[in-house]
């Protein structure tokens, strides 16, 4: 029998909580404090719960690795860890997963490959995350298209405006998938994931390092999976060429796996941490980066080995927080370039940006939030960029038909008490790149736009308002986030331009 307050009525049969509970998201800069929190084990189950909280806000939860204020919940709490079934199909194009809403990535790739030798065909670079967070907020790997982009239905519980009772429908065409593969939890609570897949494959991999961007660039065309990094202070490239493998696993996969795991994924971060929290000096932190970092790569290792171990990298061991930004490839240069700059100058080894970024902050004037941003924040981890292709979506970072996306992940480990600059940083950049790239902030990572600076970013955006709008009229599964995006605009003008879902 679920625990109950005095706001909450009893619903038989569910795991409950009671009102008091709080909980945290990964980064540590949220808090969800909702009035009461449920488990459902079945459909069914929260069928009952929506008919018990009928008028109430509701919002469902994954891993809570998310920095944005997408899982916020002040009303009802719905935790579907325990809708975590995986069912692997098999159709004309090849197999295909039906997946419970809160199976966590890293067992649906268990079980893909336990049940049919199968995988997702895009990942991730953790796989801590729900398959329904992961669809809601746009996750992405690198050189293919976001994990949105390959889903195929996905049910969907709501109230019937006619009756007022909690009913379930599937979404599997038109403009109602497209918003249902990337919704931001806003047109329901997700019951399943149907999702293509692909036969399971091996990656090769190997590291360099180069100075110019277009010798960056040119290299895909012979590894489309490849990512590459910015390093910081030092401001060369390393990139790990990735392409999938045409031989068999490598001898040594599981040494370069043990690498992977030591050095990199936890002796660096604990270098990083250790100057930033430990030593606090910024001449040190650049120091290293110029002279040190570099050194923990290992170039010229090609290693093949399984995509789910190769793809992926344990992000997940340390707090951090982080906002990524997404440019088309024809402003990646001209981004990146002005990343570098307001970094020297929000880590005080510059006074101004160049002449010409000076010229175009003027005609955005925004000259003096670059001032206030001056020796602020020292940025203290390499910067990540990853290639996103165009994903079939409403208002996933890559949506929309035309040239590929580009990822630029600026990452803080700073603990929470001393984020200040790290948040001047990222509201700057958002602010200004969106306005001079047209730059995309993630839906799920630090996200500082306003509603209308949202919108403008999606040519679609107003088509994703209104089925928002026509399937929860009463905004009940938006929280406060969510609900200044979607109720700028009148649900009668807005659902005049929508095709049938």
């Amino acid at each position: 029998m679920a625990t109950w307050s005095m706001t909450a009525p009893v619903i038989w049969g569910i795991k409950g909580v009671m009102a008091s509970v709080r909980r945290k998201n990964f980064g540590g800069n949220l808090l969800l404090q909702p009035a009461s929190s449920y488990t459902p084990a079945s459909e069914e189950e929260v069928l009952r719960i929506l008919d018990g909280h009928s008028g109430e806000r509701l919002r469902a939860v994954g891993g809570l690795h998310s920095w944005s204020e997408a899982p916020v919940a002040d009303g009802v709490l719905l935790d579907l860890r325990r809708l975590n079934h995986v069912e692997m199909q098999q159709d004309a194009e090849g197999p295909v997963a039906v997946v419970g809403a809160g199976c966590r990535i890293k067992r649906l790739l268990e079980e893909l490959d336990r049940q049919g030798g199968s995988t997702l065909p895009s990942l991730g670079l953790i796989t801590q995350q729900t398959i329904a967070g992961a669809i809601s907020t746009g996750t992405h790997g690198s050189g293919r298209n976001s994990m949105s982009h390959y889903v195929e239905g996905v049910r969907v519980a709501r109230y019937d405006p006619a009756t007022g009772k909690a009913i379930i429908e599937e979404l599997n065409a038109g403009d109602g998938l497209r918003a249902a593969r990337c919704s931001l939890g806003s047109l329901g609570i997700i019951l399943t994931v149907r999702i293509r897949c692909r036969t399971q494959y091996d990656v090769e991999e190997r590291f360099s390092e180069h100075r110019i961007l277009a010798d960056v660039l040119d290299a895909e065309a012979s590894f489309p999976l490849q990512q590459f990094f910015l390093v910081p202070w030092r401001w060369s490239y390393v990139v790990q060429h990735r392409r999938e493998g045409t031989g068999s696993r490598s001898r040594l996969a599981w040494l370069y796996r043990i690498y992977w795991l030591l050095v990199l994924d936890v002796g660096l971060h604990l270098l990083v941490l250790f100057f930033l929290r430990v030593m606090r000096s910024r001449r040190l932190i650049r120091l290293v980066f110029r002279r040190v970092v570099s050194l923990f790569v290992i170039r010229g290792w090609t290693v093949t080995d399984r995509s789910s171990s190769m793809l992926v990298m344990r992000h997940d061991l340390f707090r951090h927080i982080e906002i990524e930004l997404f440019v088309r490839r024809p402003r990646l240069d001209d981004a990146l370039h002005f990343a570098k700059e307001v970094l020297e100058v929000a880590g005080g080894v510059r006074s101004e940006l160049s002449t010409d970024n000076q010229r175009r902050l003027g005609e955005l004037g925004m000259q003096d939030d670059l001032a206030g941003l001056r020796g602020r924040y020292c940025h203290h981890y390499p910067i990540c960029v990853r290639r996103v292709l165009p994903d079939d979506t409403l208002i996933s970072m890559a949506s929309g038909a035309g040239e590929d996306w580009y990822a630029l992940s600026f990452i803080s480990y700073g603990k929470p008490k001393d984020r200040e600059g790290f948040f001047l940083f990222a509201d700057f950049m958002a602010r200004s790149m969106a306005r001079l790239f047209e730059a995309r902030p993630h839906w799920g990572k630090v996200c500082p736009l306003d509603a209308g600076e949202l919108a403008s970013l999606y040519p679609r955006f107003s088509d994703f308002r209104a089925l928002c709008h026509r399937f929860d009229p009463d905004g009940v599964f938006r929280n406060r986030w969510t609900a200044s995006l979607l109720d700028t605009e009148t649900r009668d003008a807005a659902s005049n331009r929508v095709e049938d879902a």
